[in-house]
């Protein structure tokens, strides 16, 4: 079982620089960046790279440009050129820190480089400590290494700092399920439903859990 929260779901939601407008003219930053936000969010990835580009051409140091580009070349599967992206928006703003954390969770849900997203996890935490995304990312890359206590620990943080994340909870249901502990995964999936009842993926690994628990119920009776 895979934990629920995917790359896509974190680089769905775009930087929105303050005061962006849509009504600029072609020549002005912000009409590309505005361009490509509305081409992002329809699914239009590759144009929308295009227009962060143009954006970046007359704006070199947007950091929103950046995280934005680099998001778009993410959903892609470029996940390298995303790096860049996001190392530049770090450049340009050090205690920025939404590029560390999603430089992380391009190096472990993208290239699978876990050690390293740990210590850009790592990184981004320094900065905030009470970072919601970053914990998750650091979580992810944990079980992803088969250290599933360290992981559980993440989340569960994550979860403290912000209950009502319901993919927190999801993903510490995933890492319980994985120890075998099986109720209290339950209740995580539980959790995670009752705070967005059309979570799929909670529901599944729900039904799951109850299918397991059912299995061991059966076959402790033999």
């Amino acid at each position: 079982m895979k934990l629920a929260i995917g790359l896509i779901a974190i680089l769905a939601a775009l930087c929105i620089p303050p005061g962006a407008g849509e009504n600029a003219a072609g020549d002005n930053a912000e009409y590309w960046s505005s361009l490509g936000d509305r081409q992002f969010l329809n699914g239009s990835i590759q144009e929308a790279a295009e227009s962060y580009d143009e954006a970046l051409r007359l704006d070199p140091a947007n950091v929103y440009l950046w995280v934005n580009k680099g998001k778009a070349l993410a959903n892609m599967g470029r996940f390298q050129d995303a790096i860049a992206c996001f190392d530049q928006a770090s450049a340009i703003n050090s205690s920025y820190v939404e590029p560390l954390f999603l430089k992380g969770i391009a190096l472990s849900q993208g290239l699978k480089r876990d050690d390293e997203a740990i210590a850009v996890f790592d990184q981004a935490l320094q900065l905030d400590p009470s970072n919601f995304d970053a914990w998750l990312g650091k979580g992810m890359a944990l079980a992803n290494k088969g250290d599933y206590y360290g992981s559980l620990a993440c989340l569960q943080t994550a979860s403290r700092i912000d209950p009502l994340q319901p993919s927190g909870w999801n993903n510490e249901g995933v890492i319980l399920l994985k120890m075998g502990r099986y109720q209290e995964a339950l209740d995580c999936f539980d959790k995670a439903l009752l705070l967005d009842p059309n979570y799929e993926q909670a529901q599944r690994n729900r039904d799951d859990t109850l299918q397991d628990m059912d299995r061991i119920i059966f076959l402790g009776s033999r």
